[in-house]
């Protein structure tokens, strides 16, 4: 009797308990579904082109769908999963594969040796304008302390850069180059392939370096080139006096690219072709570019691009923090650079990086050399992406890529830049936003 007399009590808690559980479990799934339809439309949006370059690809009239930064797939316009939606649409546009600059140094009179939060998102907030999507900023050989402090400051920086071109690591230019041939670095801060110091670097980078340029002929056993190279990071060679044989020895030991070719290299013997010839021949190598009319003269950027082609023709900029700027005098580490008529040279007198932007070096190879555009664009996107590692992930327009595009009007003007599904450059806006006031329903 007691038993059941305590059962019969405790009959509405029972309910009660049943009820708030029912209740708990109908919220939730509200709650997931909610959460479901209310993802941002920077992590599920359709992008809507008149003409898409993949860039190996050519395609009219077709619609990108991206989810959590990432391409899911591209379909033709007139399906019925595309009607309705809420569809990102340039009209007139080329979307093509973001651009990714290995190579620059600095923008908007802030140099990235600064190591300050505010230069790498200068950085990343100009290149954007531009169509670049990936880059590398570039240190400018140091003191050792100095460049400590650069990786320490990306180190931490780089997660809190959202609203700009991402950078990917670090391109370390420097300090292992040969005096002879060091363009507008400082000779006091030069030296032979040190390991430990680069290892050094390496952990005070948290791992950031995704690229280093090295002399041949300044790492003598190679050892430097090869311990970099195993630990998946691109060597390029330049700023060398290397001959022949002694770059085609750090090929064999790794190294895959070369920085700023023609420039601050031997120049080219027929009885000794030197790192030049080396470079150009061994089909191998990815060889940067500077086509700005300053650095490289158009016959021997021909040559290049007839020896090279699209597939290892890296599009560069080794930009400064004159990018953008009116002529005048601006930073780059502790040297002062004036530049007159874009021309940036230091007080020497010496060619001191450019103010060059990728958007621009694409056009200037197809107006100046009648590159077909397909293979413009790949020598900014999918090569340099290719050169680092990085294919399939970036470059290219494919399912399972990021969602990093690039808007091109008729002129090959940059309209609209996308990172990870995210608008981060609109000419239609005052200024970097998000905005999806421009958004059009597709019907």
């Amino acid at each position: 009797m007691g038993a059941a007399a305590g059962g019969t009590r405790l009959a509405p808690v029972r309910e009660f308990l049943a009820s708030t559980i029912l209740i708990l479990r109908f919220s939730f799934a509200q709650f997931c579904e909610f959460v479901s339809n209310s993802v941002p439309m920077e992590d599920k949006v359709w992008v809507w082109c008149d003409t898409l370059f993949t860039p190996s690809e050519r395609r009219v009239s077709c619609c990108i769908r991206i989810e959590d930064g990432k391409i899911q797939e591209i379909v033709p316009a007139g399906e019925s999963a595309v009607r309705g939606r809420d569809v990102v649409h340039e009209p007139g546009t080329v979307v093509a594969p973001g651009f990714i600059d290995l190579h620059v140094h600095g923008a908007r009179g802030r140099d990235f040796m600064d190591g300050t939060l505010e230069s790498l998102r200068t950085l990343s907030e100009t290149l954007a304008r531009h169509g670049t999507t990936s880059f590398l900023p570039t240190t400018m050989s140091a003191p050792d302390l100095d460049t400590e402090a650069v990786l320490r400051g990306f180190a931490e920086h780089r997660s809190l850069i959202r609203d700009g071109a991402l950078p990917i690591g670090i391109h370390m230019e420097g300090p292992f180059l040969n005096p002879v041939c060091r363009g507008t670095h400082d000779a006091r801060y030069l030296k032979q392939a040190d390991v430990p110091a680069f290892r050094r670097f390496r952990t005070i980078s948290r791992d950031s370096i995704a690229r280093i340029t090295v002399a041949p002929e300044m790492d003598e056993d190679l050892a430097l080139i090869r311990e970099a190279t195993a630990a998946g990071i691109q060597v390029s060679i330049g700023h060398s006096d290397a001959t022949a044989a002694q770059a085609q020895a750090a090929i064999e030991a790794g190294a895959c690219q070369a920085t700023h070719t023609f420039n601050a290299m031997r120049p080219f013997h027929q009885r000794e072709p030197g790192i030049l010839g080396t470079v150009l021949a061994d089909k191998r190598v990815f060889a940067e570019v500077i086509c700005d009319g300053i650095h490289v003269h158009r016959t021997a950027i021909r040559l290049l691009l007839g020896l090279k082609q699209a597939g290892r023709t890296l599009l560069v900029t080794d930009g400064l923090s004159s990018v953008d700027m009116p002529d005048g005098r601006y930073p780059l580490g502790d040297k002062i650079i004036v530049v007159e008529r874009a021309e940036c040279r230091d007080s020497e007198g010496r060619l001191a990086g450019s103010t060059l932007t990728l958007d621009r070096a694409v056009r200037n190879l197809v107006h100046w050399f009648n590159v077909p555009l397909s293979e413009a664009l790949a020598t900014a996107g999918a090569t340099p992406a290719r050169a680092m590692r990085m294919e399939g992930k970036k470059g290219v327009i494919a399912p399972g890529a990021d969602a990093d595009l690039v808007f091109l009007d008729a002129d090959l003007n940059v309209v609209r830049t996308m990172v990870s599904g995210r608008t981060v450059y609109s000419k239609s806006a005052t200024d970097y936003t998000n905005s999806t006031d421009d958004k059009h329903i597709i019907s």
